[in-house]
């Protein structure tokens, strides 16, 4: 629980300046946690490539996410 409580606190305290990039969330802090401290460690250089490479994928999803729907509003207004 206290962990849980730790990683929701770094999680509101992050700005979020960058639109390429999604800023870190729980699951995600949790899951750089594990993959530095917890299991066999892999490269940090690795890790944190993975990391930034998997929030950029999802900005780029969100993104298309709300531009379909604003087209599909927008299309529903126009008839």
């Amino acid at each position: 629980m206290l962990a849980l409580a730790v990683l929701t606190i770094l999680t509101a305290q992050q700005p979020d300046a960058d639109p390429k990039i999604i800023a870190l969330t729980v699951a995600e802090i949790r899951r750089l946690l594990n993959a530095l401290v917890l299991t066999r460690p892999l490269p940090p250089e690795h890790t944190l490539h993975w990391s930034i490479w998997r929030r950029t994928s999802q900005a780029r999803a969100r993104r298309s996410h709300y531009q379909r729907r604003l087209s599909h509003q927008a299309s529903r207004r126009i008839k």
